[in-house]
């Protein structure tokens, strides 16, 4: 049975990766990204780009973001082999620079993804990712409410479209979290 103490201090914490976190790694802040990501910097956007070429860039030079496919028809090994690859490549160049998990579009008969599935692939990313990396959920797709939910389960930066109004530092400090620009 959970003691009224116990219910409190889960209620209270509004963290869950929070040992994750002590553990050694996660950011006070969400970073916000507005537009194109910069000059030079393979961006795979919606859809995956293959490992490869992420490996090309940045024996070039070139900094990556990645994407990550999740939900109808991504098999969660796939998914899990995905990030496990994805974290190695960062940890052996240092030039990932975010990784974006993308939710599938779906079919009439099943969601593209479910809340907590959208949630669990953002945290595995962040457990998965060195800290440098920033994890970043898919504002059009999830949503500004679900972006920030997912700021406790370890995105750390947000791509919010130029023509999103949403005040995203209202966002930020409703889950105690920062706001800088990326």
């Amino acid at each position: 049975m959970v003691t009224q103490d116990e219910l409190a201090r889960l209620l209270r914490a509004r963290d869950p990766l929070a040992a994750a976190r002590a553990a050694g790694g996660g950011a006070g802040a969400v970073s916000v990204l507005r537009g194109a990501p910069g000059d030079g910097v393979l961006a795979d956007g919606d859809e995956e780009r293959p490992l490869d070429e992420h490996r090309a860039a940045h024996a070039a030079g070139r900094p990556s973001e990645a994407a990550v496919a999740y939900g109808a028809g991504h098999p969660p090994e796939a998914v899990a082999a995905r990030i496990a690859a994805l974290a190695a490549l960062a940890r052996e160049t240092g030039l990932l620079r975010a990784v974006c998990p993308v939710p599938a579009d779906g079919t009439p008969e099943r969601p593209g993804s479910w809340g907590v599935e959208d949630l669990t692939v953002v945290a595995a990313c962040r457990l998965a990712m060195p800290d440098e990396v920033a994890v970043r959920p898919h504002w059009r797709r999830l949503g500004p409410a679900a972006c920030q939910i997912a700021v406790a389960f370890g995105a750390s930066q947000w791509a919010v479209p130029d023509d999103d109004r949403t005040d995203v530092e209202r966002l930020a400090r409703a889950v105690g979290a920062g706001v800088e620009p990326a």
